[in-house]
């Protein structure tokens, strides 16, 4: 979430300001039983501060979390920990590269994307966006970054070359977004709740795929055994949507304030956690018209995004604890309450 002016950017305030209000006044969640039974097996401690989306690097087997003052890093196999192992300004996202141990980190605060080391930190490259970067996705086709502006500017980044590739206007309002591996990317538009998707080859939108009865779009994943598109709503809505016609096939219940889609192209199922309620709703995807819900978990309120472990099915969400709101409205996580959950099934 940024705390910049305009576009995407104050929808997610608006966003914030409602789940400020429900944080404090959350019930504890209704809970969906009979699954695989996922549930808490740790509960790992974090820096103070605020945080955003998560991601898994399985090549080298570490996590990554983007935090308000830079970049976390956990090797999960030894578990040694670097609370920030990048320093920067409102992150947003953070991508691991199929480019020995880079990694690209958007910097909302300093309209900027960083490209480092996932070993040591040090920096190769700090880009300068035109607009504060939001979601970012690796392109495996063009071999290129997309980031995501917040007024709806794509910024295309090299990061062999170490430099701009071009922009892309999509029009509105951006959010997550997500790529097929097979040359389409797709990004959630905000304004229209539509999947817009854009040929990578020719950078043209190619569609603009309206979600009627979605409201503020956030969270997307993409699951190849079904060619699907897994978006979710902020009026506890999944959207299941063709990626190729845009025809949606499916909705199914989730719960209140999710901001993320996580899959599992192993067990093929995604897990959407959200903040309001406290809940992690597990979805299968069998087919395109067959997804359905397994179970829901009680997580923690405040859990909205996270990253999965595909080798060991091992979810990691980050979350906290929360006291008063704070000059801009959001809910300040108490001090010593910031933690990754982890997360297995019990078969």
């Amino acid at each position: 979430m940024s705390q910049a002016n305009g576009g995407c950017i104050m929808t997610r305030l608006t966003r914030a300001a409602v789940l400020a209000a429900a944080l404090l006044l959350a019930p504890a969640p209704d809970v969906l039983a009979a699954g695989p039974g996922y549930h808490i097996v740790d509960r790992i401690p974090m820096s103070d501060g605020w945080w955003d989306y998560a991601s898994f690097d399985a090549v080298h087997r570490r996590l990554f979390v983007a935090r308000g003052n830079g970049v976390f890093k956990l090797d999960v196999d030894t578990g040694l920990i670097d609370m920030r192992i990048v320093p920067g300004s409102e992150g947003r996202a953070v991508v691991p590269l199929p480019i020995g141990d880079l990694v690209l980190t958007t910097m909302a605060g300093y309209s900027m994307a960083i490209v480092f080391s996932g070993d040591d930190g040090k920096v190769s490259k700090m880009f300068s966006l035109r607009e504060s970067p939001d979601a970012a996705v690796w392109e495996p086709v063009g071999r290129l970054v997309w980031a995501m502006g917040g007024h709806g500017e794509i910024a295309l980044l090299d990061p062999v070359k170490l430099e701009a590739a071009g922009t892309i206007d999509a029009g509105e309002p951006l959010e997550f977004s997500v790529t097929d591996g097979r040359g389409r990317v797709f990004v959630n538009g905000t304004e229209s709740a539509s999947v817009i998707a854009i040929d990578a080859a020719t950078r043209k939108v190619v569609g603009r795929w309206k979600m009627d009865g979605c409201e503020d779009p956030s969270g997307m994943a993409y699951a190849d055994v079904a060619d699907v598109l897994l978006s979710v709503c902020a009026n506890k809505r999944l959207f299941v949507l063709d990626a190729r016609s845009g025809k949606v096939r499916a909705t199914v219940p989730v719960g209140a304030g999710a901001d993320a889609v996580i899959y599992d192209p192993t067990t093929r199922r995604a897990f959407v956690p959200s903040a309001i309620d406290g809940l992690l709703t597990i979805v299968e995807v069998k087919a395109a018209g067959d997804v359905h819900v397994l179970e829901q978990v009680a997580t923690q309120v405040g859990t909205r995004t996270g990253a999965i472990d595909p080798k060991t099915g091992t979810l990691y969400l980050p979350t906290a604890r929360f006291g008063t709101l704070n000059k801009l409205g959001w809910p300040e996580a108490l001090p010593g309450t910031v933690q990754l959950l982890v997360l297995r099934p019990q078969s």
